[in-house]
């Protein structure tokens, strides 16, 4: 998006609307139609007054609120609505998910010499959503440039935003500072007057994700509920199936496999529904259906879970996500390790440690390394299965991971017990 400086004279700072641009004429005569006042539109946490200022031009609703009173109208399209602008047509690729034509359309306005500040600055925040799944080392240099560039053009919202997704893209690359950021990044938009209750509950999930990471289950099952409550009953489908999901991670975790299988039937339900809705795979359901394989594995329902884990590692490739996959190989070992079919267990599980070695992964990496020791001591090679859970523990030691560091080790008393057992 072009235009004029984004500065005026004598160095003094333009207050620009935040929000995307809309059509303020065709919202309003749209409510007219419909016969509604105000206070019929507003929903959620928005007044009537915000209504208004809308309608009048005053001031740009978020992408998420404009959904909300475009379904409360009913009788009119977001496209109607929006403005045809670059902003406008590159939240709306988000919305929809079409990160392909996000990437070119973001890196278009980024290349462009005619390009304001704040159009650069809105389009750095969406070439790193087009690419955080695929590629999220890169997309955190492109968050991070994100949350400078909006700071000076006075757009706090968004540059919070951009803090949450750079905490995402350092928790697929599990990195324990996910969790410090995305904090932060909760408290700055928590700071702001004008908050939109999707973005916080998005962000709550977020945290609570990256506490499942951590092994912190009872202070992320806490933030997942907390999310809900802070999202009511609007809670959009894929919203409610990542929050299912973690609270079934969560339950697994603190050992209430009944209750979190019960979660994790109601996530991947939830997904495949999204998944059919939109017409293509996502990461998020790739990851459920190796979760889901894992807890049926558990329970023995083995046939079950091998059917889940292929679908997962069939989801990841049609997605072209890297990013957690090794999570999936891992479970096939796990599952032929079950199964007594050691040297294809060893098979997969090599793969899994060198996978999670490529991709920069520290908790697959560690778990993978004591998956790996495992099977060693299962063909009586004692020194291999010591060297394995050496280089996990040093690992976790690496990432400051305590929690993770005392299952480790729980973990290795437990293997060397069953097997002196199994000897004697």
């Amino acid at each position: 998006m072009s235009g004029g400086p984004d500065v005026p004279d004598r160095g003094q700072r333009e207050r620009r609307p935040r929000g995307v641009a809309i059509n303020a004429d065709v919202l309003r005569q749209a409510r007219l139609d419909a016969g509604l006042s105000l206070a019929d539109v507003a929903v959620g946490s928005m007044s009537k007054q915000a209504v208004h200022l809308f309608e009048t031009g005053r001031a740009r609703p978020t992408m998420a609120r404009l959904q909300a009173v475009v379904e409360r109208l009913g009788n009119v399209t977001m496209e109607a609505v929006l403005a045809d602008t670059t902003e406008g047509r590159m939240a709306r690729l988000e919305q929809q998910q079409r990160y392909a034509e996000l990437e070119v359309l973001a890196r278009r306005v980024l290349r462009e010499s005619g390009s304001t500040k704040r159009a650069r600055a809105v389009a750095s925040y969406h070439a790193g959503r087009a690419i955080v799944n695929q590629s999220p080392r890169q997309a955190i240099v492109l968050f991070r440039r994100a949350q400078r560039q909006l700071t000076r053009v006075g757009e706090r919202r968004l540059a919070a935003e951009a803090m949450d997704w750079e905490a995402g893209a350092l928790y697929l690359l599990q990195d324990p500072s996910a969790l410090d950021t995305g904090l932060r990044a909760l408290e700055r938009y928590r700071r702001l007057e004008d908050r939109d209750e999707h973005v916080e509950a998005r962000m709550l999930e977020h945290i609570a994700t990256y506490r499942l990471q951590r092994g912190e289950h009872t202070d992320a099952i806490s933030s997942y509920r907390e999310a809900v409550a802070v999202a009511g009953s609007r809670l959009e489908l894929s919203r409610l199936a990542n929050i299912y999901h973690g609270l079934a991670e969560g339950c697994r975790q603190a050992g209430q496999h009944r209750q979190g299988l019960d979660y994790m039937e109601r996530a991947v339900h939830f997904y495949r529904t999204d998944h059919d809705v939109r017409g293509h795979a996502s990461a998020n359901l790739a990851r459920a259906e190796n979760d889901y394989g894992v807890h049926l594995m558990r329970l023995g329902q083995w046939e079950r879970a091998e059917e889940m884990i292929r679908a997962a590692l069939d989801h990841y490739a049609e997605a072209g996500v890297e990013a957690g996959r090794t999570h999936a190989i891992m479970s096939m070992g796990e599952l032929r390790q079950l199964r007594g079919q050691v040297e294809e267990a060893l098979d997969w599980t090599l793969q899994a440690v060198w996978h999670a070695e490529q991709q920069g992964e520290t908790v697959a990496l560690a778990s993978a390394c004591q998956q790996l020791g495992e099977l060693w001591l299962a063909r009586g090679d004692a020194g291999r299965f010591e060297a394995c859970f050496e280089r996990a523990l040093e690992v976790l030691d690496r990432a400051a991971l305590p929690e993770r560091r005392a299952e480790c080790v729980a973990r290795h008393e437990r293997a060397k017990g069953a097997a002196a057992a199994a000897a004697g």
